[in-house]
């Protein structure tokens, strides 16, 4: 079995993720799904590569891949980002979501889905950090209507493939 996906929880420590919750307030309960790039973007960004470089699994490359790559996803309630495809996956060559939302419940929805794996989803738990190696079938599940706050995430789509022994969580391909 190959790594599909990393899980680290409780990326960044309190006072970033305080600085973000600070950031994104006015992203908690927007009635349509946005990209956006702005300085608390452009931080968490600065931040993630900090921290990837901490756990010694930061590659050079996407210091110029991020910037172009990323934003930061503020997904509603009721809000399918998957349909077009019809399957409700889809595939990159690499990249992440880091969930920034202030709390999350599982009965709200907006898990990953991940295709063809031994894990089928995971919750997008506040200050989480998946790593999605490249072509993973993967998906969003759509917020449901009893949710109090939108889906929050950082992502970034630079190319590379990431193991890391220490995860939260490794989930691998069948």
């Amino acid at each position: 079995m190959s790594t599909a996906a990393i899980v680290i929880d409780n990326f960044l420590p309190s006072d970033k993720w305080n600085e973000i919750q600070w950031g994104i307030g006015s992203y908690f309960n927007t009635s349509t799904y946005t990209e956006v790039r702005t300085s608390i973007h452009t931080q968490i960004n600065g931040w993630v590569e900090e921290r990837l470089k901490e756990l010694n699994i930061w590659q050079d490359v996407w210091k110029d891949e991020i910037p172009l790559f990323s934003s930061i996803n503020i997904t509603p309630v009721g809000i399918d980002r998957e349909s077009s495809g019809g399957s409700g996956y889809h595939r990159e060559q690499g990249g992440y979501i880091y969930y920034l939302h202030p709390s999350w419940e599982s009965s709200w929805g907006g898990h990953l889905k991940f295709k063809d794996c031994d894990v089928a989803q995971i919750e997008p738990t506040p200050n989480r950090f998946v790593w999605v190696n490249p072509d993973v079938w993967h998906g969003i599940e759509v917020v449901t209507s009893s949710a109090t706050t939108n889906r929050i995430t950082s992502v970034a789509w630079p190319t590379g493939t990431v193991n890391y022994a220490s995860a939260d969580l490794t989930i691998n391909t069948l």
